[in-house]
């Protein structure tokens, strides 16, 4: 399942982050020093140190070199509690790495002739709403179906990750869902939707669970003999690792040793778009399958890896379960996975018959980055130039005035995608909010600050003036974007008492309730302290990364509230 894409995290990806970048006919590339089997295992080894510890989760990773395993090593522990180290049999639940072999799965039953990648999902799935336009298999496996994504539908019905949550009950939310995020074909959003009911068409057309299909028609012919899809969270798994989170400690209070981190592994069972556990040898037979092929064929393959388009030709970077992209000159098929505290990524240099495996079980790793480094490693390339590579700044911090910092404080949205940045002044310091997390922010010159950890690796603010809004620079990715102030509304008393009250949300099968408490607005929850909300617009309020905007009706009373979150867009509540 993929929570966490880096970049995943949960922003919805527009059209053009996807366009697909010609290769040179030449990589732009230029050959290192040869190096050792002992060199470039001490530089793998030099990239994971920060994780070779007794008291720390951490990661395996492997290199696969024409067709065989080069390297193959543990860092850190697969379980904290008993003192078991990562080997290199360690199993991993790989997170949406696994949406490959979902795809592949409807694949065979397409060469078996019992589907087509182009009929309408509500063939096999008719309990979904009909939206008006078909909806076909290709466009569940390409991110391009309009689906709501189920993860965060569940979260908005209230089902936490610690919660027990199956098929039923999210078919049963799906087929209530009114709306798409958009028209099928029309844009790229990654919604795990797509490969749930992927999973769901493989039970319902193979007349076997996706588990099962998948053992026989792929993992045991591949002798894959420690993967599988766990559709059954109480299911014990030999030699898996657990998975972890870092705790948060009290002001003053870092804890220390093992107490650092949490258990992190949630209870949801459902499977196809996440939940295959394997390990670092089993996925490299996977990967040697696409250059000898045991399970399918050269075009059965080649399929699997072709790019898809949008309905109006505009080419993507995603085929079917993959990615399909570039770097330093040289092409790439990979898939990375993030679930509960599981980390993954499988990259892949066809060009160079080699491949990088990652797999960790701790939230904050950055699998993708590893896996780039050591592959760099590997194939013997230079590190990269700093003007081509986007560098986080390294400058000391300033002593700067409480006034000067505080001043910068609000709201800063792109006119072109509507993405929000909310920079907050507590107890002496900025942070930025974005992306579903907090981070923080150190003065290193004047209306400038870098940014700790996060996408983003600095801000600077500006103020032009003549009632202009002020404008938060933001640099990420080596690429600067401007974010002007909105202007944030000031609801009075007699303002926030009309968003008070009790709505109703069919689509999610619950109630959500808001009330004012000490001059602001809140959202109940049962389950947690009441959370305040933060106006923007009129009628508008953010929690974190979930947007409401309350509804009137023609009188110009509040009758209703939609919510906006990542994949999730224009969930509609009725006020009761």
């Amino acid at each position: 399942m993929h929570v966490l894409r880096p970049l995943a995290v949960t922003l919805a990806l527009t059209v053009a982050s996807f366009a697909t970048l010609a290769a040179p006919a030449t990589p732009l590339v230029v050959a290192a020093p040869a190096a050792t089997p002992a060199t470039l295992e001490a530089g793998t080894d030099a990239i994971f140190a920060r994780w070779n510890r007794s008291d720390s989760p951490g990661c395996g990773v492997a290199v696969f070199r024409d067709g065989a395993i080069a390297l193959q090593k543990g860092y850190g522990q697969a379980n904290l509690e008993l003192g078991v180290p990562i080997g290199a049999d360690t199993v991993f639940d790989i997170g949406s790495t696994s949406k490959q072999f979902t795809a592949a799965a409807l694949l065979l039953l397409e060469r078996d002739g019992k589907l087509s990648l182009d009929d309408d999902v509500r063939t096999y799935v008719p309990e979904l709403p009909d939206y008006g336009q078909a909806i076909s298999l290709r466009q569940l496996l390409q991110h391009t179906s309009g689906l709501r994504d189920y993860l965060e539908v569940q979260l908005l019905a209230g089902v936490a990750y610690d919660d027990y949550s199956s098929d039923r009950q999210t078919l049963e939310l799906l087929s209530k869902q009114k709306a798409l995020n958009f028209a099928p074909g029309s844009e790229f959003v990654y919604s795990n939707t797509g490969y749930f009911l992927a999973a769901e068409i493989v039970k319902r057309v193979s007349g076997k669970p996706l588990a099962q299909f998948a053992r026989e028609r792929i993992f045991e012919p591949l002798g894959m003999r420690d993967t599988l899809f766990r559709d059954d969270h109480t299911l014990p798994v030999r030699g898996r690792a657990s998975a972890y989170a870092r705790a948060e400690g009290a002001a003053g209070q870092a804890p220390a040793g093992i107490a650092r981190f949490r258990i992190d592994m949630p209870n949801w069972d459902q499977v196809g778009d996440g939940a295959v556990l394997s390990t670092l040898a089993d996925l490299q037979r996977w990967d040697e399958n696409f250059y000898r092929p045991t399970v399918g064929d050269a075009e059965f393959l080649a399929r699997l890896q072709q790019p898809g388009r949008l309905a109006d030709g505009t080419p993507l970077d995603y085929a079917l379960g993959l990615f399909v992209d570039t770097h330093r000159g040289l092409k790439t098929v990979s898939h990375d996975g993030a679930w509960g505290g599981y980390r993954a990524q499988l990259l892949r240099f066809p060009e160079r018959h080699l491949s990088v495996a990652t797999l960790c079980n701790l939230g904050s790793t950055d699998p993708d980055n590893l896996a780039l480094q050591v592959a760099d490693l590997w194939l013997g390339l230079p590190p990269e130039p700093a003007t081509q590579r986007p560098q986080r700044p390294q400058r000391p911090s300033v002593d700067t005035p409480a006034a000067a910092m505080q001043r910068w404080a609000g709201v800063y949205r792109n006119p072109a995608t509507g993405s929000l940045r909310r920079i907050e002044w507590d107890d002496g310091t900025l942070s930025l909010h974005a992306f579903g997390d907090t981070y923080a922010m150190r003065p290193v010159g004047k209306d400038e600050f870098e940014v700790d950890g996060g996408p983003v690796a600095a801000l600077s603010f500006r103020d032009p003036g003549r009632g202009r809004p002020r404008v938060a620079v933001q640099l990420a990715g080596g690429k600067r974007t401007e974010f002007p102030e909105l202007q944030v509304a000031k609801p009075d008393a007699a303002a926030l008492a009309g968003y008070a009250g009790d709505y109703r949300c069919d689509e999610l099968g619950r109630d959500y309730r808001f009330s004012v408490i000490d001059g602001a607005l809140h959202r109940d929850d049962s389950r947690t302290e009441p959370a305040r909300l933060q106006p923007l617009e009129r009628d508008r309020f953010l929690q974190g990364s979930l947007s409401f905007r309350f509804q009137r009706d023609a009188a110009g009373a509040i009758d209703g509230v939609s919510m906006d979150v990542g994949r999730v867009r224009d969930l509609r509540c009725q006020r009761r």
